[in-house]
């Protein structure tokens, strides 16, 4: 099959063949694709040198290669207009991507069996990946980097100053962005975030909960890099049968805080931390 452009996209993927590759024109760039179909074997969208922005999963057994994936409404976009991807589908890869350009990178939400892999994520507003309700998730070597966030705003009168914490703000004050390299939350189970790099103005591998969220279960975070400037480098709190281990953690550049591991309920064990005693061994 000859390369697809953004006007049959829509097409081709609701009549392709399971097991079969469909690659995109290079330099197309293809906004609100949804993918639906539940395919019973692994059928590959070959993005290369193309774009799709606000892309939608929802079915089952597809595989997304490269390109580079985007927010229709940029990195500071409320609600799924700042998603670069949405996966509530099974059996979903996404590997050698690009994320850019988007408030949320990838939000997976009601998912099973996800795998990011080898990508890159890069100038977001404030998560790269964040996962709730989601059975089997595989994050390996992918890199965080280079948040653009939002500060904190404090407005008296017609000034406004940034960064400054609620408590030291005589006006009206706005919270800014968290961004987190890896969030989880509400009911993840059995995921592998590993061999990852994590740097800069983000908070890293993290579960950060809502009231009445569910716990998780079997979480590892095993052989990540961090370097990031915020107090949470991997921070789990309720998380069973749950294992942080072989991960470096160093401060980032510039920070203010202690590189540090907060496991909550999980087992640590061979980690490198930087203002830390060793871990015993695994």
């Amino acid at each position: 099959m000859s390369a697809v452009v953004c006007a049959t996209l829509a097409a081709v993927l609701a009549s392709a063949a399971p097991g079969s590759t469909i690659s995109v024109a290079k330099g197309s760039d293809c906004a609100g694709v949804r993918i639906a179909r539940d395919m019973p074997k692994q059928t590959t969208l070959n993005l290369g040198g193309s774009t799709l922005r606000g892309l939608v999963i929802t079915g089952a057994g597809w595989r997304l290669r490269s390109g580079t994936y985007r927010a229709t409404g940029g990195a500071m976009a409320l609600g799924p207009n700042g998603y670069a991807i949405k996966i509530a589908g099974r059996r979903i890869r996404i590997d050698g991507a690009l994320v850019t350009d988007a408030k949320k990178g990838i939000v997976i939400d009601q998912a099973a069996g996800v795998t990011i892999a080898d990508s890159r994520f890069l100038l977001l507003g404030e998560d790269g990946i964040i996962a709730s309700r989601v059975a089997g998730l595989t994050v390996v070597r992918n890199r965080f980097a280079d948040v653009i966030g939002k500060p904190t705003e404090c407005r008296v009168g017609g000034s406004v100053t940034l960064n400054v914490p609620q408590r030291a703000c005589a006006g009206t004050w706005t919270d800014g962005f968290h961004a987190d390299g890896v969030q989880m939350r509400n009911g993840v189970t059995d995921a592998l975030i590993e061999n990852n790099e994590l740097s800069g103005a983000m908070q890293g591998i993290g579960q950060f909960d809502t009231a009445g969220d569910a716990p998780l279960e079997r979480i590892t975070a095993r052989a990540n890099r961090i370097a990031v400037t915020t107090p949470h480098t991997i921070t789990l709190g309720e998380c069973r049968e749950c294992r942080i281990e072989w991960n470096k953690v160093t401060r980032g550049a510039g920070s203010i805080y202690k590189a540090v591991i907060r496991p909550g309920l999980a087992r640590r064990c061979g980690n490198d931390v930087q203002d830390e005693r060793p871990d015993g061994s695994c």
